[in-house]
């Protein structure tokens, strides 16, 4: 069965950069299957915002949005009804799964969840995952809580995130630690949810960062 006419509209200005082998607008599984039964509907529309950069092999599904000046690398992925804001970098390979929310002046270069939210100006370079504590249900009849990460927070890389647990602001997850209760606003994470807190952190390669998040005023974004 050809999908073509089951792809969701486009829609971005002359000032978009779109590389090669791009698709933009794939439809959701659902749309296909019920085209497979004769039952074809429209698809929502898939906006690029201005000077957005769609590297080589990217693949947007259908009503997602890009925001304007975002850079979106080699071989990303972009799920359906997402909403990427603005001056975001999805870096190569990374893979952001359906219904899921990135704010402004963020960096996303790992695994994302269904339906995870990332807050302006953080970073993610580990993993946001599901509990998927109930395989029973079937891929489709479970609907779980995604993670939430806060604003200026970081993910490192090899982090795990699990389940529907929340990422204070300013919290930083070191490379490698594993995540599966909340973290409070200004903590350092290490290992399996080892907290220490910000002003009791000694380590000397986050020094300047923690300078900054603690500084009165925060950064501008360019």
């Amino acid at each position: 069965m050809n999908v073509d006419d089951l792809y969701g509209p486009c829609y971005l200005s002359d000032s978009v950069v779109v590389g090669e082998r791009c698709v933009l607008g794939y439809p959701k599984e659902a749309r296909i299957r019920a085209a497979q039964q004769g039952r074809r509907s429209a698809g929502a529309p898939v906006l690029i915002g201005d000077r957005a950069l769609l590297f080589n092999h990217v693949i947007v599904n259908e009503g997602t949005t890009v925001g304007a000046d975002s850079v979106v690398e080699d071989r990303a992925r972009l799920g359906y009804d997402c909403v990427v804001g603005d001056r975001v970098r999805i870096a190569h390979g990374a893979y952001l799964g359906d219904r899921v929310r990135v704010g402004d002046d963020c960096c996303v270069a790992g695994f994302v969840c269904d339906a995870a939210v990332i807050g302006d100006r953080s970073t993610v370079m580990g993993e946001l995952v599901h509990e998927y504590s109930r395989p029973d249900l079937g891929w489709w009849g479970v609907d779980e809580s995604a993670p939430v990460v806060e604003s200026d927070a970081v993910v490192g890389f090899g982090a795990r995130v699990v389940g529907g647990v929340r990422i204070g602001s300013r919290s930083y997850i070191a490379a490698g630690a594993i995540v599966s209760r909340d973290v409070p606003e200004g903590q350092v994470v290490t290992g399996v949810n080892i907290h220490v807190p910000l002003e009791n952190w000694t380590g000397e390669r986050l020094s300047t960062l923690i300078r900054v998040w603690r500084s009165p005023t925060p950064p501008e974004s360019t």
